[in-house]
């Protein structure tokens, strides 16, 4: 446990947590990023969603405790995601899209601070990956050799919004600590950051509030509760957002969040990074294969993706139909083809297709972005 703090006084000191990035408003309002505590104005997208730094996350010395003399080289971030729900949508709308599949995500953090979805105003999840080099020693009688190793890392981080008992909220995750962690594992106090009490067990973190509770779960070699802070001071300085970020800035230029939505940020769809992704380092490849390899790939690239580098999709239910908000953005401004979307769209919204039943839309050029907009048949979600 704690040191010097009784269980008594810890579950009264403590606080609640949510994990989550969000991007929808107060259950049953409009299509934008939910409030935070008293503040009564909607937030934009970027106050909340996080562009984590791995030198601040990457425990080097823990490393060293696997490795003789081990080295981070180097490290590229490979994709970075968010979902966000509004619960209430979700009920209101229940007759149409007849099952809750948009609460799946999020659950597992639920039941562990033992807060239904009907208690929440809004709920957000992010998930951020790396692809990182390190360089260890490696000794035998005879001699000592450098080894290199490629690893991929990852964090989840997310929010839970509503209004939460903070000693009821720490005594559940208390008990789920203690029936679902190892025998050495105990929940300890991690300090205060931004108003929030922090805790951490193995490889989790906890930031909780009256209004908010966030929980980071990492990889190996990771540090949880520098993920929680990351997200803390994204929230109230704006540090490491995504609008902080080319990409991330004219991705959320575009958008407008609904009840449910969903984003990433991804490495370009080109020939080259697709080459490079299914047959590792270009140089290794014999040029009379190449040409060969580079042709069967740009055949099955279709032009309306071709240089894609990020998406951002939002619904807002409203009975029989919903409002679709697509948001595409390319590596560059002429990879950006409103033509070739348009006719992707319009051969794609039979069932089963991407955009099934889709009717009244339309695609706008906004430079490197491509905004689709239209709308669709709610039970059409279920496809």
């Amino acid at each position: 446990m704690v040191d010097n703090i009784s269980r008594r006084n810890f579950i009264r000191n403590g606080s609640a947590t949510a994990l989550a990035v969000g991007t929808a408003g107060l259950a049953g309002c409009t299509s934008s990023l939910p409030v935070v505590g008293d503040d009564a104005s909607a937030m934009a997208a970027d106050e909340w969603l996080v562009d984590l730094s791995f030198t601040q996350l990457f425990q080097e010395d823990e490393l060293n405790e696997n490795y003789a003399e081990a080295t981070l080289e180097e490290y590229d971030q490979t994709g970075r995601e968010f979902s966000s729900v509004v619960p209430q949508a979700i009920f209101d709308n229940e007759e149409e899209l007849i099952v809750y599949w948009p609460l799946e995500q999020g659950s597992e953090l639920r039941s562990k601070v033992g807060v239904p979805e009907t208690d929440l105003d809004w709920q957000l999840s992010q998930h951020v990956e790396w692809e990182y080099e390190y360089t260890h020693s490696y000794e035998t009688r005879h001699d000592s050799r450098t080894i290199e190793e490629t690893q991929t890392a990852s964090v989840d981080i997310g929010t839970l919004s509503g209004s939460f008992d903070p000693e009821t909220v720490d005594e559940t995750l208390e008990r789920w600590v203690d029936d679902q962690r190892s025998d050495d594992e105990d929940l300890s106090k991690a300090g205060e950051h931004e108003g929030f009490e922090l805790y951490e067990v193995g490889n989790l973190a906890f930031a909780v509030g009256d209004s908010h509770v966030i929980e980071a779960d990492v990889d190996t070699y990771l540090d949880p509760v520098a993920a929680i802070k990351a997200a803390l001071d994204t929230r109230w300085s704006s540090d490491g957002a995504w609008a902080e970020t080319d990409d991330g800035d004219a991705l959320l230029a575009a958008f407008d969040s609904g009840h449910f939505a969903t984003g990433e940020i991804h490495d370009p769809r080109t020939v080259d990074s697709r080459l490079e992704a299914q047959y590792g380092d270009l140089e290794d490849i014999p040029d009379s294969q190449r040409d060969e390899l580079e042709e069967r790939i740009e055949d099955s690239l279709d032009d309306w993706e071709t240089g894609l580098t990020g998406t951002a999709t939002a619904y807002e239910f409203d009975g029989e139909t919903s409002d679709l908000h697509e948001v595409f953005l390319y590596e560059h401004e002429g990879d950006a083809d409103p033509e070739a979307l348009r006719d992707h769209v319009d051969s794609n919204r039979n069932i089963g297709d991407r955009w099934g039943t889709m009717s009244d839309y339309s695609v706008s050029d906004e430079g490197r972005t491509l905004v689709l907009t239209g709308t669709v048949r709610t039970r059409a979600l279920l496809q």
